[in-house]
């Protein structure tokens, strides 16, 4: 065979390597089915664009500073009707009015709900929810936090684990139940950094005016 014609088939050859190597890349970059369950669910659940649907939502939060104390709990509802109407009340431990955000606090909101499941850490099946963990820096790297002036992530060298579980019902995410664990640590400034466990769940109660317990019923 000439020189000449074995140019074009070397590089046949080596455009199908490539071609190979980048459809391997990415099948292992593209998320699992259990984080596009998960990940869809969230996206019916606050709509697309996010904010488009109402819902009713409970957030749960525990906080247990150091073993051997008492947990300390609160309940929130969250009632939201787009576009711009987020109102929060306090359920325990005692009944009461607290909020009626702000359009931005309301965005801000919204995007902290959904940024829970998002992220590089995949989610596996566990029974009927679906579970992870990732690390504090993960976890706050990615979710942001509102201030009187912005709405970031405030990223964390704070060692911890961040174990969450989401429950999907109908193509619809339903509840994140997350436990934060921060063991007994030395901070970079060398003081002693707080532990402890903290616990937060967001329950959906409604979608759009439909109790949740009746999806797929």
């Amino acid at each position: 065979m000439p020189p000449r014609n074995l140019v074009p088939l070397v590089l046949l050859t080596v455009l199908g390597f490539l071609a190979l190597a980048f459809a391997i890349f990415g099948a292992s970059s593209a998320p699992s089915g259990a984080s596009l369950t998960v990940q869809n669910g969230s996206s019916a659940t606050f709509g697309m664009p996010t904010g488009s649907n109402s819902f009713t939502m409970d957030l749960v939060a525990s906080v247990s500073a150091g073993s051997g104390t008492q947990a300390v709990s609160q309940v929130r509802q969250i009632r939201y009707a787009p576009p711009a109407s987020m109102v929060v009340s306090q359920v325990t431990p005692a009944s009461r009015g607290v909020a009626r955000l702000s359009p931005a606090a309301i965005s801000c909101a919204l995007a902290s709900y959904t940024a829970i499941v998002g992220g590089s850490t995949p989610w596996t099946p566990s029974g009927n929810a679906y579970v992870r963990t990732e690390s504090v820096a993960d976890y706050s790297a990615r979710v942001p936090t509102a201030t009187a002036t912005s709405c970031s992530p405030e990223p964390t060298t704070v060692q911890g684990s961040v174990h969450e579980r989401a429950s999907v019902r109908s193509g619809y995410l339903v509840g994140v139940r997350l436990t934060i664990k921060v063991p007994p640590q030395r901070l970079s400034n060398g003081t002693a950094g707080t532990s402890g466990t903290e616990g937060e769940a967001l329950v959906v109660l409604s979608i759009n005016g439909q109790a949740t317990r009746h999806l797929g019923s």
